[in-house]
Formats: structure tokens, sequence, C-alpha cells
């Protein structure tokens, strides 16, 4: 399990395989918009808010967020339809609300004011709050808080995700003093999330793979000793065929032999 590994170079090699693991997730879904909301999410918004003051998100990319977070994940058809009714200034007032409160490294307070629009659960919460800091907020994805260990079942509170934020926040401290560039809470559960889908679509692949060779490889060898075996009788009824006298000459021979002495006694007599 990766989240045990104190491997700076570990962590960082799993990171620079996350558009590989996007790629066969995306491929499992059969979905392509996913890869153009994913970028959007990972470089786009967090640039947008990086330079807006005070920081806040309107509706539309709330919902924006929303449909990539229901592609990367299970999809809940609900929350999207919830996300849309919220009103766009209520959107930006809560939103700004909770990125001051994450300016204050107070990630609780945050949690819970982002939580106030229809639709928001701490999840996606933690999603919105991880655009604008990385740096501070790792996003609760299920693939990831799997593979965190000592958190027990998933379950969708607060509370469970202050729990999984707190190790990821350790983790990432830990890694950014061994010079990692998996260096941020962010970073940290996006490895975690590549390693996930990693080991489930192309482990997964070549294992099936070894497994077929194996297969293949044991029939060839059943076939060889069975086309062995049969040289083998064949080689031993032709060795017997050698040794055992044709009756039918036999028979001539003897007919033969009492021909000749029937002639010799008749010329006696």
């Amino acid at each position: 399990m990766l989240f045990n590994s104190d491997s700076a170079e570990e962590w960082d090699a799993i990171l620079d395989k996350y558009s590989i693991a996007l790629d066969h997730y995306v491929a499992s879904k059969k979905d392509d918009a996913l890869t153009g909301l994913d970028e959007w999410y990972q470089s786009t918004l967090p640039a947008i808010l990086a330079t807006r003051k005070p920081q806040s998100i309107d509706s539309s990319e709330l919902c924006k967020l929303m449909s990539w977070k229901l592609k990367r994940g299970k999809f809940r058809p609900n929350l999207a339809k919830l996300a849309a009714s919220n009103t766009d200034s209520s959107v930006k007032l809560v939103s700004q609300k909770a990125f001051a409160l994450i300016s204050s490294s107070s990630l609780k307070a945050a949690i819970a004011e982002m939580s106030n629009l229809k639709g928001v659960g701490p999840a996606t919460a933690s999603a919105i709050l991880c655009a604008a800091a990385p740096d501070k907020v790792p996003f609760m994805a299920d693939e990831t808080m799997a593979s965190v260990p000592g958190l027990g079942p998933i379950a969708y509170t607060a509370g469970y995700y202050l729990k999984f934020a707190e190790k990821v926040i350790d983790k990432a401290a830990a890694l950014k003093r061994k010079g990692a560039k998996t260096s941020s809470p962010h970073l940290v559960e996006k490895a975690l999330w590549t390693e996930y889908m990693l080991d489930k679509y192309v482990e997964k692949k070549v294992t099936s793979s070894s497994s077929a060779k194996a297969a293949v490889k044991k029939s060839s060898e059943a076939t060889k000793g069975e086309s062995a075996k049969e040289k083998e009788t064949q080689k031993t009824t032709l060795t017997k065929r050698k040794d055992v006298p044709l009756t039918g000459d036999d028979d001539q021979e003897d007919k033969k032999k009492k021909l000749r002495s029937s002639s010799r006694i008749t010329r006696s007599a």
C-alpha cells in the first residue's frame, strides 16, 4: 500500500502516472468528457481562483465541478440537480465565506460553511475548497479514502472527512520534508487515486494476460506429452510385430515339408 511508504521517489513515480490512470478510467467508463473536465478542475479552475479577489466560485463553476466529481466517482444524478438549483448569488456568498475560513486554517468550519449549499456535502465541499487551496485541502474521493489505512468503513460525514484529511495532510508534510514533488494534500490524494486505478485496471490486465499465457503453455506441454506417448506406443507396437512370426508363412512352409516327406516315402515304397 502506497500510503505506508515513506519513499519520496515512490510517491513521485506514482503521481507521474496520473494521466495513464485517468486514461484507463475514462476508457472503462467510455466517457471522454471526463478528460476535458479533469484538465479544467486540475489546472484551469485553480488558476482562475488564484486571481479572483476575494476568492469565490459562481453557479456555473459549481455545476461544472459537480459534473467532474460525478464522472470521476460514483454517479448520483440527484446531486447535479440540487447543485443546479442554487442561485448564483448564494453560491458566490457561501463559497467566499468558506474560502476565507480556509485562509484562517479552519478546515472544519470551511467544510460546514460550504455544505450550506444545496447538493453540497463534505465530499463536494472538499473538491471546491481543494481547487482554491490544494496545499491545505485534500479532495474526498472514495478510491483515495479506501487507500488510507485506519479510517474504518467509508462514511460521507464531516467527521470522517476530517479524519481522512488529517492523515493526508500529515503524509504530505512528511513527504515535503523528504523533498518529494508529492508535497501537498491534494497531490497526496491524487497519487493515492492513481495507485488505486493502476491496481484496478493495469495490474488486472497484466495478471489476466499472464494467466492466459500460462494456460496456453500448459496446454502446449500437455499436447507435446501426449504426442510423445503416442510415438512411443507406435514404436513398441512395431517392435512386437517384428518379433512375432507371421502365421500364414509358417503354414505354407509346413505344407512344403509335408509334401517333400510324402514324396520320399512314395519313392521308397
